[in-house]
């Protein structure tokens, strides 16, 4: 055994943070893990374990996933096309379908070119489904959520936990920043693939001008809506477009907007996004019209069109209707509840 005149001096140069620091970081961390868990199981979900490496990812265009080459045969060099998830959803649904009425699951899930202060290429989502369940359900699930995991870690975010949370329509929170985003989506459904942006530029805001409709309508949530909400208590923005839908069923009495939602609040890292919640489509001709046109999209950008989850879309229409879900950043909860400036301040071991 070797020793070392300095241990603590090596260990702070071989993770980036001193020992105690590491230590009390993964014992919160254990903490906030257990309350998840305990949360889940006390109102009846089941834990899945669901496979990290599929034959067929999730399609979003803005998400790229990571490609594994997998040998199969010891003895060949034959390879097969696995990816690494970037999220259970697909797995989960299918959990669901084949009769699990409550499901959650914890896991680390993987996107390319995705490292920042708050992003990391690997990190921990926190995924659950209600099947039959409604939206008001699941942001019910989740204000509780948050609060049971505060208990254990505290609290050192600005936001008032025991607070009502504060809800607005993306329609809404646009109107506040002087956009009109129905009457935009109306002119870009007949055409005028110009039609947010310009409304955009006309309140004063500077847009590039080969920006379109999903480039300015992130401009105003960056610029405007997300500095705005989720400051005193938590934020949700609900009803958003039907172009952002992703695996979201349209608002029957609206169909430009998507029934989905996201929490927002603030930390010392600024506007956190927490998670992201659909009322989920249960139309498997839809669902594959949708994954069809993120290819397309991917294949404009110069991106790989990828595989379509066939079984996926076979198990959609058994998930009982109405279902409804959510994506959770575990890591995001503790950089808001700890005062984590930083991704990598509350990972047992930062990314390298």
């Amino acid at each position: 055994m070797t020793t070392s005149a300095d241990p603590k001096g090596a260990a702070t140069r071989a993770t980036g943070q001193a020992p105690g620091d590491a230590v009390a970081r993964l014992v919160r961390r254990d903490a906030a893990l257990r309350a998840v868990r305990a949360f889940f199981h006390d109102r009846g979900f089941v834990e899945a374990d669901t496979p990290q490496l599929v034959p067929g990812p999730g399609l979003e265009p803005h998400i790229d996933p990571l490609a594994v080459a997998v040998r199969t045969d010891l003895l060949s060099t034959a390879t097969s096309p696995r990816w690494l998830i970037t999220s259970p959803e697909l797995a989960l649904k299918r959990v669901v379908a084949a009769g699990a009425p409550r499901v959650f699951q914890l896991v680390h899930v993987f996107r390319d070119g995705e490292r920042t202060a708050r992003h990391s290429p690997e990190f921990t989502m926190l995924e659950w489904y209600r099947g039959p369940g409604t939206l008001d359900e699941i942001l019910d699930d989740t204000v509780q959520l948050v609060r049971a995991v505060a208990a254990v870690v505290g609290n050192a975010s600005g936001v008032d936990l025991s607070a009502a949370v504060e809800r607005v329509s993306c329609a809404d929170a646009f109107a506040r920043a002087g956009v009109d985003l129905s009457a935009a989506l109306d002119e870009t459904a007949a055409g005028d693939v110009d039609a947010l942006p310009r409304r955009v530029r006309a309140t004063g805001d500077l847009l590039p001008g080969a920006l379109g409709f999903d480039d300015a309508f992130f401009h105003v949530m960056a610029a405007h809506v997300e500095p705005s909400i989720g400051r005193e208590r938590l934020g949700v923005v609900e009803a958003w477009p039907a172009s952002m839908a992703v695996l979201a069923r349209l608002d029957e009495r609206d169909p430009r907007y998507a029934r989905r939602f996201e929490v927002y609040a603030h930390g010392r890292a600024g506007s956190l996004e927490l998670c992201n919640a659909f009322d989920e489509l249960t139309d498997a001709r839809e669902q594959r019209a949708r994954f069809d046109d993120d290819n397309a999209t991917r294949a404009r950008l110069g991106k790989p069109v990828l595989p379509l989850d066939a079984d996926f879309l076979a198990a959609l229409p058994k998930m009982p209707s109405p279902s409804a879900g959510n994506a959770l950043g575990f890591d995001r909860l503790l950089m808001l509840l700890t005062g984590a400036e930083r991704i990598d301040d509350v990972l047992a071991l930062p990314w390298r």
